[in-house]
């Protein structure tokens, strides 16, 4: 039987839509405590993914959005009310439950940021969740939180300097000063550096180039025709032999998490097993580009 790959697709995505709403509510009630702003980031979530609405049982969900939106203390209040709802979110029919927990922690650090606000209580919160939840400890970004709670896993207590390291982990992959939403472009600049991309000299004749995402400027045979104008080698698929690996703007709805995709993921296990996979964004790919 042939596969509907459109139809697998947009089922994985109304689970990925799914467990994200899940974490971000277990978000908003790590300190037990549910803010204005936080209601209005949930809202502001819902208008960025409007297919929420189709996601099964998010409609009643919705309704009680719509009524904390009135009384944050609503959802406090009902908040087993609140809970059953989610619970129906819980989806593992098209991801892995690796894959789904990934999500819900996503979900999660966005609830935690979306007010722009960290409570000792969320943080030591957060740190409980990831215990909870050790076994996603291969996962790059819960890596990256546990380096960021060092000293709260140590010495238990939460210091301003353990905040700011946290804040700025969260804001390789969310918009710190807009609702916590997924950053809606691959960026790494000189003021706000991700370090997993790289920002040195880059050579392009007779190297490797693989991308992974979409891009708004070029389609594949584009990218495949610009990079073998400057005599570099375009391949398709990812593999240790490759120099460099360009994280195009666009991303990819169907990346089961919010990061930026399995490609991603393996060239960072590849570098820390010693290959020397580079990882650009599309912005710094093209200036060298545009350079030679």
């Amino acid at each position: 039987m042939e596969l509907d790959l459109n139809r697998i697709n947009y089922n994985a995505n109304q689970s990925k839509l799914g467990n994200l709403f899940l974490g971000f509510f277990e978000g908003l009630f790590l300190d037990g405590r549910v803010r204005l702003q936080e209601i209005e980031a949930l809202i502001k979530w819902v208008e960025q993914y409007p297919d929420a609405v189709t996601v099964p049982h998010f409609e009643s969900l919705y309704q009680v959005l719509l009524k904390a939106a009135e009384d944050p203390q609503f959802l406090l209040a009902n908040h087993q009310e609140v809970q059953t709802h989610l619970d129906l979110f819980k989806n593992s029919k098209y991801f892995k439950e690796h894959t789904c927990d990934v999500q819900r922690l996503h979900g999660v650090l966005a609830g935690l940021a979306c007010d722009s606000d960290y409570t000792d209580d969320e943080v030591l919160a957060l740190n409980a969740w990831l215990d909870r939840y050790d076994y996603l400890k291969d996962d790059p970004i819960y890596k990256e939180i546990i380096v960021a709670l060092n000293h709260v896993r140590i010495l238990n207590r939460v210091s301003g300097d353990t905040k700011e390291v946290l804040r700025l982990t969260l804001g390789k992959y969310i918009q710190l000063n807009n609702f916590g939403l997924p950053q809606v472009r691959v960026s790494s600049t000189e003021d706000n550096k991700n370090p997993d991309f790289y920002h040195g000299n880059v050579e392009l004749i007779g190297k490797t180039i693989c991308l992974t995402g979409a891009s708004a400027r070029y389609s594949k045979a584009e990218w495949k025709q610009v990079i073998e104008s400057q005599r570099g080698i375009f391949k398709d698929d990812l593999t240790k032999t490759v120099d460099y690996l360009v994280i195009c703007n666009k991303g990819n709805p169907h990346w089961a998490h919010m990061s930026y995709g399995r490609k991603f993921e393996q060239a960072l296990k590849w570098q820390k097993d010693g290959a020397n996979i580079r990882i650009l964004t599309e912005d710094d790919f093209v200036k060298v580009l545009e350079e030679n």
